[in-house]
């Protein structure tokens, strides 16, 4: 299977919120949308989790936030 390229799936000058951000799916998904350009916010309720989970995301170029958020509130 040919490999998929970041430019085909590009979101540069985008912006993602990604709910329960900090592991798991949720995070597999913020470092997919990081890496192809978007700017992302990761929203979960754990703030040290959360912390870690966008110093892990650091390495892309795009801009990625941690948001301590409760969305049951």
């Amino acid at each position: 299977m040919e490999t998929l390229r970041q430019d085909t799936f590009g979101l540069t000058g985008r912006a993602a919120l990604v709910t329960g951000g900090n592991g798991g799916i949720g995070l597999g998904i913020a470092g997919g949308l990081a890496k192809a350009g978007a700017s992302v916010a990761i929203a979960a309720r754990d703030q040290s989790k959360t912390a870690k989970a966008v110093e892990g995301l650091s390495e892309s170029s795009s801009e990625v936030i941690g948001l301590e958020i409760d969305v049951a509130d």
